[in-house]
């Protein structure tokens, strides 16, 4: 067997004296980057998460398992988060449940936001709900005593019934 020797590379291209020398970062920020803004007094932001849940009857059901995930992200982790939690899904699936037997679509559309007092919960339907229970479905008795306000708006045509849950 025979070796064969590899070119060598010469010594001097990574001497000591051509390597880089990196100088510390500066302590103060240079004027050229500007600073965090800061929001004016009494301005907050809102987050908020879409999702769409299948028109059955399990919608409701499926709205709340969803609503969980996306309220610990909103909300955090904590006692009162908790608690606001259960009050957010009940309303949820009040509003999921009667939608769903107005709805001609496959999917109704839910949302979540929150700002510093409230959690907004939205879900989209073809036909007005029902606030007052009939003969023939459930009206909105929970969602009228555990949000602090709640209401209906069209937009393109479809009903956006609303309620606004106080965070604990």
């Amino acid at each position: 067997m025979t070796s064969s020797s590899e070119p060598s590379v010469p010594h001097s291209a990574w001497d000591a004296e051509d390597t880089l020398t990196f100088l510390p970062l500066p302590q103060q920020r240079p004027a050229l980057l500007p600073e965090k803004p800061a929001l004016p007094t009494g301005v907050t932001v809102t987050h908020s998460s879409r999702f769409s849940v299948p028109a059955s009857g399990d919608a409701a059901l499926s709205a709340r398992t969803v609503a969980r995930s996306v309220l610990k992200l909103l909300l955090g982790a904590s006692e009162n988060a908790e608690r606001t939690t259960r009050r957010v899904e009940t309303c949820l699936a009040e509003l999921v449940a009667v939608a769903y037997t107005r709805t001609s679509g496959s999917y109704l559309v839910c949302e979540l936001g929150s700002d510093s007092e409230h959690v907004f919960v939205t879900v989209e339907h073809q036909e007005a709900l029902p606030t007052r229970a009939d003969e023939t479905t459930i009206g909105l008795n929970l969602v009228k005593t555990i949000a602090d306000d709640y209401g209906t708006h069209i937009v393109s045509g479809d009903y956006h019934t609303w309620a606004a849950v106080r965070r604990v």
